[in-house]
């Protein structure tokens, strides 16, 4: 473990794999002690770690996107008819006035789609906790303009803005390669208007 409390990278990967093998057991003690490049464990704390590792991943928005599972994500939640196809996605956040709501980001032959990871939770009238996914769909022949743009007060925070043609605004920013999304996007824009506008 580093001084900050922290466990190294090199770690990760056998700590989550299950891939530790005993190295000693402690003199007059029935523990076993684990190392794992360096890092050192009691078996008992294992489990609760490799629990928190999982999590932190998973909150951090580290997950690793199945083609075949986000296909069905998208298919799930979108009516999408049989000849629309899912050409690209891509974890992200969609700016709203509550805040960024983490989820995924579609790009099929019809249509720029996000549906949040989490269920979003209000309350009804009633007094009820309604629980539901933020989603929105936009069809690509009615997006204006889809361009990068870039904050003004941290120039390296980089943004896709899409404009529809009734001049509404959506933000979606935290894409690992907002480029490749973006020049996607815009493509996906091209095919379906036979033109595009910068």
């Amino acid at each position: 473990m580093t001084p900050n409390g922290r466990v190294p990278m090199r770690s990760h990967r056998r700590l989550l794999t299950g891939s530790v093998n005993p190295s000693q057991t402690l003199e007059n003690s029935n523990i076993t002690r684990h190392t794992v490049d360096g890092f050192q464990a009691d078996e008992r704390l294992w489990p609760r770690l490799i629990k928190s590792m999982k999590g932190k991943l998973s909150v951090q928005g580290s997950r690793i996107l199945n083609v075949k599972r986000t296909k069905n994500v998208f298919e799930k939640n979108f009516s999408v008819r049989p000849e629309e196809k899912l050409v690209k996605a891509a974890q992200c956040n969609l700016q709203t006035i509550a805040g960024p709501i983490g989820g995924l980001l579609f790009i099929s032959t019809d249509r720029a789609a996000f549906c949040s990871h989490k269920l979003i939770k209000i309350s009804s009238p009633c007094g009820e906790i309604i629980k539901f996914h933020y989603k929105m769909s936009i069809p690509l022949r009615k997006i204006k303009k889809a361009i990068e743009s870039k904050s003004l007060k941290k120039p390296s925070y980089k943004y896709i803005q899409v404009v529809t043609e009734d001049n509404f605004d959506f933000w979606f920013m935290g894409f690992l390669n907002y480029k490749s999304i973006l020049k996607f996007l815009q493509e996906a824009i091209y095919e379906t208007q036979g033109h595009y506008t910068l």
